[in-house]
């Protein structure tokens, strides 16, 4: 059996071989072959019948030699074989026309063409050598063995032209069909590639009439709409868009009236399950002989890309941690909201949220547990508004909610659930996050125009009056009253910060440490205090408020020097006395405070070693890195430092480990109730066990009673703070009770 020769095989092996086609070239000869016969046969002839007949059975072999080519798949069906055989048939024919006329002079030698003429197409240059010495022979063969005067010999000069026709005249015409061949093998090439570049392009692509419809399509184009190309052949290509868009109809509309020679555009194609695709249209007009202008799309789908630019357009207006909106599309939304309340008057309300005690669900439970709080909280936010309704993420722990809709009353019950719902989702954890809640401010644009002032302001000072308030509630700045919120008193909070800072209105005190080993007042703690006529502010009140507004650098760098100063006359009266001076985690690292401590310890001339710095674990927490370096360019002064509220952190132990300090200040809650809870104590002898073992001092806070004190001694804690001890006082007090004459303390 046959091997089957695929369809790109076939045209390969056409475009190689081109002489092998179909029989049509055999019948030009075939006809000329038989006219030749017929005016043979035809009378008057005076030569035998025979003749006529043998010129007939001439043709047998040919025709015979050229359909058993036809089965050689390697020979080109025209054998030169066949050829060859039509020399004896021309001669037959030369001669019989030859006698008939009366002499040699016959015009039947003109079939001797035959051959050569089918040699010159489709054979070889060695074959028409082979053809003229036959043409010679044809002559020369009747001249020798009949001779004259049936064959004069004048017969030679009609061989030597035919021998000149077959060796000159042929070869050139060979020529002109070679390179006619190898023209229409190129064109052929260059049709097929453009066929399977249009067929096998990537991208979709289809031709269309002027009005738009359908010419031809590739397999690409057919596969984005889900169909075999036949199918949308006939169709304009706007048929296959959305329902309800017409952009394809106007690219096309632009490109016939000659607005545009070549354009872009997108739009969005639906395939045969119902699904889009959105793609990208580029197309041209171009000219083709046979039909007239055609408007060739390329269409390419661009569906990954407008998922990725959706994204990206998503990621720029929506926070990535809980999806909800970011501050850029709160902004956005707010003004919206403001214009609308500009042309139909004030409605709705704006709730400013922030999660109380957040900071240690970090701080003691590592990053990814507050992370994952803060994306339960925002979907609890989402369920408890409608959708109408902007939910944003401000930043940090901090939430905004737009209320589109609603008055004062709707503001404050929406207010209220939002902290009901924090705080029983907090009560279902474990650990610190049972203590974190939510303090709400809640403001209506009402009252905000009431007020002339910015919305957002109020708010924020709304939600801190929550948090003053004792945090886990709602503040609503009521409509109807100009007084306003009392956190406004926090913006007037920086201008009285920047005043004591000034005008030396802060004031420090002192809490006693006692030294265990021989229970004497050996050094103090420095707390900060702020004076403001009659009352003595704690720091409680004031502190987050300067770190808030970038203040606490230079509120360190006052307390540094201050305490500096009174430490130097308190070593005049005890040259062993030790200041601890607490220092905020935004002030770690900063120069101003780094050389307010040289040049204090410089002035006053003090040992640096009875400097010790304390930093909170939650402050070194912030930055790892910066704290280390800071307390190794402290420690290189001679200074000591302490870590505060040492096992409230997640971390302790790493930061005890990685962290340069010489006290352990331990966490008040470990000391509060060690005399009650065995599981306090385990942990307070575990703290002081390590702290030993590293070569540090421990301090144990919150000593608060005798009982307390036992325990603590018991468990080998060096240092003791605490009410029981002594409570913070003025400097003049601290010195006359403290240092003056040191009191015994009651013992459990």
């Amino acid at each position: 059996m046959r091997p089957r020769v695929s369809g790109t095989a076939a045209r390969e092996s056409s475009s190689a071989d081109p002489r092998r086609d179909t029989p049509a070239l055999a019948l030009p000869f075939a006809a000329v072959a038989g006219i030749g016969l017929l005016t043979v046969v035809l009378p008057p002839y005076d030569r035998p019948w025979w003749v006529a007949g043998l010129a007939a059975l001439s043709l047998v072999p040919v025709v015979i030699v050229f359909f058993v080519s036809q089965r050689r798949d390697e020979a080109s069906w025209l054998h030169p074989l066949a050829a060859y055989l039509l020399f004896p048939y021309a001669a037959l024919l030369h001669d019989a026309a030859g006698a008939s006329a009366g002499g040699s002079a016959s015009g039947m030698s003109v079939f001797l063409l035959l051959p050569i003429l089918w040699l010159a197409i489709t054979g070889t240059l060695r074959q028409l050598w082979v053809a003229s010495a036959l043409a010679v022979l044809t002559f020369a063969i009747p001249i020798l063995v009949i001779g004259a005067p049936s064959y004069p010999s004048g017969d030679w000069r009609r061989a030597v032209v035919w021998a000149a026709v077959a060796l000159v005249i042929a070869p050139v015409l060979q020529r002109i069909v070679r390179d006619l061949e190898r023209q229409g093998r190129r064109a052929r090439v260059a049709s097929e590639r453009v066929e399977r570049l249009f067929d096998d392009a990537p991208h979709g692509v289809a031709l269309l009439d002027p009005a738009g419809r359908i010419i031809r399509v590739n397999t690409s184009m057919a596969v984005l709409v889900g169909l075999d190309p036949p199918e949308m052949v006939g169709h304009e290509l706007g048929a296959f868009e959305s329902p309800g868009e017409d952009r394809i109809q106007d690219h096309v509309v632009r490109l016939v009236s000659g607005r545009d020679q070549a354009l872009e555009s997108e739009c969005t194609l639906r395939d045969s399950g119902g699904n889009d695709v959105s793609v990208s249209l580029s197309s041209t007009v171009v000219g083709d002989r046979g039909m007239g202008e055609v408007i060739m799309v390329n269409v390419v789908d661009i569906s990954d890309r407008r998922r990725y630019l959706d994204r990206l357009s998503h990621l720029a207006d929506h926070d990535v941690l809980t999806g909800l909106a970011n501050r850029r599309r709160f902004e956005s939304e707010l003004q919206r909201h403001l214009d609308r309340c500009r042309r139909h008057g004030p409605t709705g309300a704006l709730l400013l949220l922030d999660l109380d005690n957040f900071k240690q669900v970090n701080d003691s439970l590592g990053h990814n547990a507050g992370d994952q709080l803060l994306v339960t909280i925002g979907g609890l936010l989402r369920r408890a508004v409608r959708d109408t309704d902007v939910v944003a993420r401000l930043g940090g722990d901090e939430f905004g909610v737009i209320l589109t809709d609603g008055d004062q009353d709707g503001a404050t019950r929406v207010g209220h659930s939002i902290v009901d719902l924090v705080r029983a989702h907090a009560a279902t954890l474990d650990g610190v996050r049972r203590r974190v809640t939510a303090s709400v401010g809640a403001v209506t644009f009402k009252a905000a125009s009431e007020h002339a002032t910015d919305i957002l302001a109020l708010a924020d000072m709304t939600m801190y009056d929550a948090k003053d308030a004792g945090r886990n509630q709602i503040a609503v700045l009521p409509e109807g009253e100009l007084r306003p919120p009392r956190s406004a008193a926090r913006l007037l909070w920086q201008s009285r910060i920047e005043a004591a800072l000034e005008h030396d209105r802060f004031e420090l005190h002192l809490q006693p440490i006692m030294n265990l080993a021989d229970d004497r007042i050996t050094s103090a703690e420095v707390l900060l205090r702020l004076r403001e006529e009659d009352e003595l502010v704690p720091p409680s009140r004031f502190v987050y408020i300067a770190e808030r507004v970038g203040l606490m650098p230079l509120v360190d760098a006052w307390v540094v020097e201050h305490s500096v100063e009174m430490l130097a006359k308190l070593r005049r009266i005890d040259p062993t006395f030790a200041l601890e001076v607490n220092l905020s985690g935004h002030s770690i690292g900063r120069p101003d405070v780094e050389q307010a401590i040289c040049d204090s310890l410089t002035v006053h001339d003090v040992d640096p070693s009875a400097l010790i710095l304390e930093i909170t674990e939650t402050a070194a927490v912030g930055d790892v890195a910066l704290a280390r370096a800071f307390a190794e360019r402290i420690t290189d002064l001679g200074c000591a430092f302490a870590l505060d509220d040492f096992g409230a952190g997640f971390g302790s132990f790493y930061y005890l480990k990685h962290l340069l300090f010489d006290y352990v200040k331990i966490d008040g809650e470990f000391v509060a109730h060690v005399h009650e809870s065995q599981v306090d104590r385990t942990i307070l002898r575990s703290i002081v066990g390590i702290a030993r073992d590293l070569g540090k001092r421990t301090v144990a806070e919150f000593v608060s009673s005798p009982d307390i004190l036992a325990v603590c001694r018991a468990e080998g804690v060096d240092l003791a703070q605490g009410f029981l001890i002594g409570k913070p006082v003025p400097y003049d007090e601290f010195v006359s009770t403290f240092l003056t004459a040191q009191v015994a303390l009651p013992t459990a």
